[in-house]
């Protein structure tokens, strides 16, 4: 059986999909396994900036700026399946190929219970550093370590930073601010897991 793309980038929370395009905008530029890509990848580029401003505005719910912040994700993704379809289509299953164009591939059906992440380790530094860390997930993708300044609702933007890691190490943060922490994994079925959220007072 063939390896595909895994479409998980269709339920990332709105600064992950920001973070996720900006991963494979940053893969497949000048990738010699893909040296005609669409013209979704010229367009994404120009539109990144654009949803990460849209972003910005819709912390205030103005719901002029919420729908257009709705708009810019829905043409991201719209842009992103274009260039998962070129991928799945250029590649032909090789594995190393699709990976080497930043998107995740299926793991292959498992009878295993749904992945848990049940302890978000939250270690204060130097002044305004904090270190962030959960216990590896096997077979996660990929993890986004997240904060917000703010109480977290479900219109909340995190500020979002990826890694293959699941331990992330910030800096700059406001000395004697709050600040709410939690990591999301992507499992190996394309399944979004989210740790506990953890908030702390920063040295």
């Amino acid at each position: 059986m063939q390896d595909v793309i895994v479409s998980t980038y269709k339920n990332l929370a709105d600064s992950e999909t920001a973070t996720f395009g900006y991963r494979v905008l940053g893969k497949m530029e000048g990738n010699p396994n893909f040296p005609d890509p669409p013209a979704a990848l010229a367009a994404m580029k120009k539109l990144l900036p654009e949803f990460q401003s849209a972003l910005g505005n819709a912390k205030g719910r103005d719901m002029e700026d919420v729908a257009l912040k709705n708009s810019k994700k829905a043409e991201l993704v719209a842009l992103l399946t274009e260039l998962a379809d070129y991928v799945n289509l250029t590649s032909k299953g090789i594995r190393l190929k699709i990976l080497s164009s930043g998107f995740f591939i299926s793991g292959g059906s498992s009878n295993a219970p749904d992945p848990v992440i049940k302890q978000l380790d939250v270690m204060l530094g130097a002044p305004g550093e904090v270190s962030i860390n959960v216990k590896r997930l096997r077979g996660a993708r990929i993890y986004f370590h997240e904060y917000t300044a703010q109480p977290p609702t479900d219109e909340t933007v995190w500020h979002s930073e990826m890694s293959k890691d699941p331990f992330y190490t910030y800096s700059g943060l406001t000395s004697m601010a709050k600040y709410w922490f939690r990591v999301v994994a992507i499992s190996r079925g394309g399944q979004r897991v989210i740790s506990p959220v953890i908030s702390r007072v920063i040295q």
